[in-house]
C-alpha cells in the first residue's frame, strides 16, 4: 500500500512539474506557504477590520456634509459599499445611523481610522518585506515606513474614486442598453476589471523594493484584478440567500463574521498575486512536492 501511494503522488510530482500551468501554481502555494501567507494575511485582515467602521464612517459623514442629496454621494458611498458584497446593505444601515452626530463622528473616525489604517499599511509592507526575502538592512525606518503608508491610503483613496467611476459607467451602460441585457453586464464588468487593475497594479508598485519594473508586477496585478472582480460578480449569487438568512438570526454578529471572511479573502488574494510576480520574475519554478527534494531555491542556492 505505501509502495502505491508514493507512485501515485511520484507520479503526479512529475506530472505537475512538467506542465507549466501547474508547476507556476504550485510553485505559488508552496511559496506562500513557506512565507507563513496565512499568518500575515491574518494580520492584514485584523488590523483591516479595525478601519473599515471608521473608513465608511468618514466617508459617509464628508460625503453627507458637503455632497448632500446629491446623485454624486449616493455612488460614491454605494462605490464603496459595493467592495463589501452581500453586507455592504447592512453596512450602510448601521454607518448612516451613527454618522448623524457630525463632528463627533468625523473626530471619532479619525481616530480609529489612523490606528487601523496605519496597521493595514505597515503589516502590508511587513508581508512584502517577508515575502520579497529582504534583508533587516533593507526594512524602512519608522518615518519611511509612515511617509509609505500614506502613498497606500492615497492609493486606496484613489481606488475608491476609480470605483465610482465604474459605479458610474455601469449606470450609463444600465440606462443606455437596458437595465437587464447582457451588453449592461459587460460593461459592468469591464468597468470594474479596469479599476481593479489600476488599483492592483499601483498598491503593488508602492510595495516592491524601488529598483522593482513594473512589467514584473503585471502577472499578479492581472490574477489579482481578474480574481478580485470574479469574486465580486459571484459573490452575491454564493452568498446572497444563506447570509440573508443568517442576518436575520444573528443580526450585526452575522455581518462582522461576513466582513472579517471578506477582508481575509482580499488579503489572500493580494499576496497570492505578490507571490507569483515573484516566482514568475525569479524563475522559481518547477517546484518539488516534498520538502526533504531538492527544489529550485536550495538548488540555486547551492550553486551560487
Amino acid at each position: 500500500m505505501g509502495d502505491l501511494l508514493r507512485r501515485i503522488t511520484g507520479g503526479f510530482d512529475r506530472f505537475q512539474r512538467r506542465q507549466r500551468v501547474t508547476a507556476v501554481s504550485f510553485a505559488v502555494i508552496k511559496r506562500y506557504g513557506e512565507d507563513r501567507g496565512g499568518q500575515l494575511s491574518a494580520l492584514v485582515t485584523f488590523y483591516g477590520f479595525l478601519s473599515v467602521f471608521p473608513l465608511l464612517l468618514l466617508l459617509v459623514t464628508l460625503a453627507g456634509l458637503f455632497l448632500h442629496g446629491s446623485k454624486l454621494e449616493n455612488t460614491i458611498v454605494n462605490s464603496a459599499l459595493a467592495q463589501f458584497p452581500v453586507i455592504g446593505t447592512n453596512l450602510r444601515e448601521n454607518i448612516h445611523a451613527v454618522s448623524k452626530a457630525n463632528v463627533v463622528a468625523i473626530i471619532v473616525s479619525l481616530l480609529g481610522l489612523l490606528y487601523g489604517s496605519l496597521g493595514v499599511t505597515s503589516s502590508l509592507q511587513n508581508a512584502t518585506h517577508q515575502m520579497w526575502r529582504l534583508s533587516r538592512e533593507a526594512a524602512r525606518g519608522f518615518w519611511p515606513r509612515m511617509f509609505k503608508g500614506f502613498q497606500l491610503l492615497g492609493a486606496l483613496g484613489f481606488i475608491v474614486v476609480l470605483s465610482s467611476v465604474a459605479a458610474a459607467m455601469s449606470t450609463v451602460g444600465r440606462q443606455y442598453f437596458g437595465g437587464g441585457g447582457l451588453l449592461p453586464r459587460i460593461v459592468i464588468l469591464l468597468a470594474a476589471l479596469i479599476a481593479n487593475f489600476a488599483g492592483y497594479l499601483l498598491v503593488l508598485w508602492l510595495l516592491a523594493p524601488d529598483d522593482t519594473k513594473l512589467r514584473m508586477l503585471l502577472p499578479g496585478t492581472i490574477f489579482g484584478a481578474v480574481g478580485w472582480t470574479i469574486l465580486q460578480a459571484l459573490s452575491g449569487y454564493l452568498l446572497g440567500h444563506q447570509f440573508h438568512h443568517a442576518s436575520q438570526i444573528y443580526g450585526f454578529f452575522a455581518v462582522v463574521l461576513g466582513l472579517i471572511f471578506w477582508i481575509n479573502l482580499g488579503a489572500q488574494l493580494f499576496l497570492y498575486s505578490t507571490e507569483l510576480n515573484l516566482v514568475l520574475a525569479h524563475h522559481q519554478w518547477p517546484r518539488y512536492l516534498f520538502s526533504d527534494e531538492p527544489s529550485v531555491e536550495r538548488s540555486a542556492t547551492s550553486s551560487s
